[in-house]
């Protein structure tokens, strides 16, 4: 818990130095191109573009989902998953890769793979908030339900520095990690019901299969952030899930905080 508590206070504490590198990031990406920052909406809304060509006048033009029209189903998931996978690996080399100049400044490494999701965060929300223009636009009701997106939010905060602490620690130790996460996460996207509904399409037959992708963490924030807007359940009513969720985080977070304090002051050696 100490350790915990520890690398908790530095996020604290810098929280400031946090928000300028990430500023300082993204206009770094882009100070090169002629639209600078303006991509960072751009890219958003060209996926945007390419899901509504591909899939909304595509293959699922007239569907619906759980009786909610498709397209805005899918922008809203797509624009969490897309924050999380982004982040999530972001995070996973957000220390190996930058180890040289994080050891000539003066503050933490475990402020790294904070840094690495807030500099994600702006293209998430200009994504999210095209999903919920596009609901209105179908005729969805504006719900009290819709105030649960911030806790939806913290949740993935939470998650992706549980996660990112221990994944940016592992990287340092063992180099072939992050190759290995490229592969798991192409395998988990298509578990975390970021395309189809996982109830739909694996249903019929096989329900315990389905409880069981429904308790991962992808699923449960890409479904939960769906909710939010199409749903109405508050996210305590969904207990076990959220249980589930909740414990996940709390025990990565515990071993990624003893590994991270313990081995970072030989990080330098080991890259």
């Amino acid at each position: 818990m100490k350790e915990v508590w520890l690398v908790l206070q530095e996020q604290f504490k810098y929280a400031p130095v946090m928000v300028r590198l990430a500023n300082y990031e993204k206009k770094a990406r882009y100070q090169n191109h002629a639209l600078g920052n303006l991509w960072l909406f751009l890219n958003p809304f060209m996926q945007v573009a390419t899901y509504w060509i591909v899939f909304g006048l595509g293959f699922n033009s007239s569907s619906n989902v759980t009786g909610i029209p498709y397209m805005p189903w899918l922008i809203v998931g797509l624009a969490t998953w897309l924050f999380i996978n982004t982040s999530f690996m972001d995070t996973t080399w957000s220390i190996s890769a930058n180890i040289w100049q994080i050891a000539r400044m003066k503050f933490p490494m475990s402020i790294m793979p904070m840094m690495r999701t807030l500099m994600n965060f702006n293209a998430f929300l200009y994504m999210l908030v095209i999903g919920v223009v596009m609901s209105v636009f179908y005729g969805l009701p504006v719900t009290f339900y819709w105030l649960q997106v911030f806790y939806y939010m913290f949740a993935a905060f939470a998650f992706l520095y549980a996660f990112g602490i221990f994944n940016a620690t592992i990287t340092v130790l063992i180099r072939d990690y992050q190759q290995i996460m490229q592969t798991v996460m192409r395998f988990v996207f298509w578990v975390s019901g970021a395309l189809f509904s996982v109830s739909d399409r694996f249903g019929h037959g096989h329900e315990r299969f389905v409880r069981l992708l429904e308790m991962n963490p992808f699923y449960y924030l890409v479904d939960g952030m769906r909710n939010s807007f199409f749903g109405h359940q508050w996210f305590w009513e969904n207990t076990y899930p959220t249980i589930a969720f909740w414990l996940f985080v709390i025990i990565i977070l515990f071993i990624g905080s003893h590994l991270h304090l313990k081995f970072r002051s030989y990080f330098a050696d080991l890259v």
